[in-house]
């Protein structure tokens, strides 16, 4: 006889694609990864990379020889202009003078009462000739009089004298009671005229002023210790000068005279570093990032491979971090109001929707150190990325739920509010900065995140055709025209993928997986059947099989397997993303619809090797995801247990085992990442969801029938003559042959018939 061999391809074609595929990933993997590593250094090193060289013995006091402008924006405190304002504030406080000693005064007072006594005496000795006289007044060692002002001393009446003794003494008290310092002395002795009486003639004025002056001595001295205290205190409470440069912002122009202040700013925009510094910054900066992505690199191959081997999502994961990065490094290397207005914490909430929280966190972390690098040390901005990013993580739980992101962005903004006033109360944040307005921009800074990073769902989902959460919940409304499709041209089919999605989405949900995507995957996995709907037991009516019509199995079974094919064209032509696609390929892995090369092999007289067992193994792969893998599981279950019709709990309960135990025992689960535990929990889900669904009803059927008999019409007589020889036996909890073979092979064909012998038996699972 003939052989049935055929192949969906040449042999070893599967093995070499797989294998040129992983060639193909990991030489992808290791240009991105370079390529991410060059972008994002450059990035940091930006300072050390862009800044042009200017001569190193540039000082103050020369003239610049051309325009200098500023390479990057920065903000700093200004040592120089501090200082230069603090000491004009200091020299501006006048000298402290203790007040006036009134011992000076009474000393002088009573010194000038001596003198005034003994002048009395000169002019009362009357035998003394006129020189005799000026020279005893002469003699006076505290006064140094003219010779006219003596004259005027002897020849003035007792009378006259007596008044001009009492305006001395009153003239020299009133003087000594006012604050007399060595710097206003001269300036009061000349005012001293002014405060004589109009009484007196002017040769009286003069001689009074004379004597005065001669008397009058400092009473008010410098106090040094106050003075510097008191300039101390006018130099502290002059607030530190912040200077701004803008990016292309003048610095020097060509033809002025450098100052201290121009060379500051020339060494806070890292101009006047030597060519090996830049260079160790730069090293620097390679070295920290090789760091973080190795660190990353590990985090995500150790416990998220899947992650790790989609070269796309990867591809757009890096892509968001480099844009975000870039920004920060636009915007926030100055402390500015504008600074925290800049949302980094944007990252955080397009990692966890497109990767899971536990990637996004460890991105915010990296994202936040290199916004600190990049700060030059200052880590106001990056305590903000962290702090923000991680709050917005934390509470971004649904994220197929719009209104979660706007409550995350609130919560943002009032976390980076409560950093913004530690940050300036610490002094982190220059308090030249209004406090309100930063904390505006903050709070705003929260808010961006969220509307933000819808926008960017929204135009990854459209742009990359990414299974983000918007473009989940849009695949799920029943106005898609795939979704019509399905319904109008395989009604049944329509409801079967209902089913399952229901049961999919829940067991999902039971062991953290994405229950969203398992859901929308389910909906779509049977799409293929359009193809041919009636050669699919659900969409078939008034038991019309068109299997019946075909004897070739290897056609038979192209149809049923092409289904899955078929699938993936249609979706390709309807653009799902690929991660949907892969539901479609991987919902019955590399399993065999049995029942075609059990009736193949028969055909061929019993001759297993006549047959190419390829033409009877769907395509796969075998899935390789949690999601992918509970969906077969879901699938089998549900096909199965609606075939089969239980009339109570336990048989739902042997048919879900052994449905688990088929596809385990075939290792269908090996590359998903399913643990035990996951499949202890999956099975008891579909058993509650299965028993409210497929419970036990009354027949009412044998009311129908004159003999009160019921007539099934499931099974033909060729099933059930073709189930009678296989024991109870050889199924788990001793679950009827003719159930499993006819439910099974109906799920899926609508066909009766039965293979030949019980070691065949339930594989029709397949």
């Amino acid at each position: 006889m003939a052989s049935l061999r055929g192949h969906w391809g040449p042999a070893g074609t599967g093995l070499q694609e797989g294998k040129s595929r992983s060639q193909l990933q990991t030489a992808s993997l290791v240009l991105l990864t370079a390529l991410f590593l060059i972008i994002s250094t450059l990035v940091v090193a930006a300072d050390a990379l862009l800044t042009p060289g200017v001569t190193l013995n540039l000082s103050a006091g020369q003239v610049a020889t051309s325009d200098i402008r500023a390479p990057t924006g920065v903000t700093y405190e200004s040592e120089v202009l501090t200082r230069q304002r603090r000491d004009v504030a200091a020299n501006s406080v006048p000298a402290v003078y203790d007040p006036p000693d009134p011992g000076i005064a009474r000393q002088q007072i009573g010194l000038a009462r001596q003198i005034l006594d003994y002048i009395r005496d000169v002019r009362a000795d009357e035998y003394a000739s006129q020189e005799m006289l000026i020279e005893d007044i002469k003699a006076i060692s505290g006064l140094s009089l003219p010779q006219d002002v003596i004259i005027t001393i002897l020849n003035s009446s007792p009378e006259r004298w007596q008044n001009i003794d009492q305006q001395i003494i009153a003239v020299l008290e009133r003087v000594m009671r006012t604050e007399i310092r060595d710097d206003t002395l001269r300036s009061i002795k000349a005012n001293i005229p002014n405060m004589v009486s109009i009484m007196f003639r002017e040769d009286e004025v003069v001689l009074i002023s004379a004597i005065v002056e001669d008397l009058i001595q400092t009473n008010t001295f410098y106090n040094e210790e106050r003075t510097q205290q008191a300039r101390q205190a006018a130099a502290d409470a002059v607030l530190p000068e912040v200077r701004s440069f803008n990016r292309g912002q003048f610095v020097i122009r060509d033809g002025s005279v450098v100052t201290e202040a121009d060379m500051e700013a020339l060494a806070q925009l890292g101009l006047l570093e030597p060519e090996d510094t830049r260079m160790q910054h730069f090293v620097s900066a390679l070295a920290l990032n090789m760091i973080l992505m190795a660190l990353f690199g590990m985090y995500t191959w150790q416990f998220y491979p899947t992650v790790f081997r989609d070269i796309p999502l990867m591809l757009l994961l890096g892509g968001i971090f480099l844009v975000i990065l870039i920004g920060a490094r636009l915007v926030g290397q100055t402390q500015t109001a504008q600074a925290y207005l800049y949302s980094t914490a944007v990252l955080g909430l397009l990692f966890a929707t497109l990767a899971g929280p536990q990637i996004a966190v460890i991105g915010t972390i990296i994202l936040a150190g290199l916004v600190g690098v990049m700060g030059g040390g200052v880590f106001s901005l990056s305590m903000m990325a962290l702090v923000g990013g991680i709050m917005g993580i934390l509470t971004l739980k649904n994220t197929e739920r719009l209104n979660s992101y706007f409550m995350s962005g609130i919560l943002i903004g009032l976390v980076n509010a409560g950093m913004i006033v530690v940050l300036y109360l610490g002094g982190l944040i220059p308090p030249a900065l209004n406090l309100l307005v930063v904390l505006g921009a903050g709070f705003l800074n929260g808010v961006l995140a969220g509307v933000i990073a819808l926008a960017v769902l929204y135009l990854i989902s459209n742009v990359f055709n990414i299974p983000t959460s918007l473009r989940l919940i849009e695949l799920t409304q029943p106005n898609q025209e795939l979704m019509q499709r399905l319904l109008r041209e395989a009604p049944g089919t329509y409801q079967h993928s209902l089913q399952v999605a229901n049961l999919a989405e829940l067991a999902a949900e039971r062991i953290g997986a994405n229950a969203m995507l398992t859901r929308v995957g389910a909906l779509y996995h049977d799409v293929g059947k359009m193809a041919a709907p009636h050669f699919f037991v659900e969409n078939q009516v008034d038991g019309i099989n068109p299997h019946d019509s075909l004897n070739d199995p290897i056609k038979r079974a192209r149809i049923i397997i092409g289904h899955v094919i078929e699938g993936e064209k249609m979706a390709r032509r309807y653009r799902l993303p690929a991660r949907i696609r892969d539901f479609i390929l991987e919902h019955h892995g590399t399993t065999m619809p049995m029942y075609f090369y059990n009736r193949a092999v028969q055909i061929a007289g019993g001759d297993e090797d006549a047959v190419d067992r390829t033409v009877f193994t769907y395509p796969g792969p075998r899935p390789r995801t949690r999601e992918t893998a509970i969906l077969m599981l879901a699938d089998s279950c549900e096909s199965t247990v609606r075939a089969r019709r239980p009339q109570n709990t336990q048989q739902i309960v042997d048919t879900v085992k052994y449905v688990f135990d088929t596809r385990m025992r075939e290792e269908q689960l090996s590359d998903s990442g399913l643990t035990l535990r996951d499949v202890s929990i999956i099975q008891r889900v579909f058993v509650e969801s299965l028993q409210g669904v497929f419970h036990a009803r009354i027949s009412y059927l044998k009311d129908l029938y004159a003999d009160g008999k019921t007539r099934p019409e499931a099974a033909s007589a060729a099933t059930r003559e073709g189930a009678a020889n296989i024991p109870a036996a050889a199924t788990p909890g001793g679950i009827s042959p003719v159930a499993i073979t006819t439910g099974a092979l109906e799920a899926e064909t609508g066909h009766p018939d039965t293979p030949p012998g019980p070691e065949r038996t339930g594989e029709l699972l397949s």
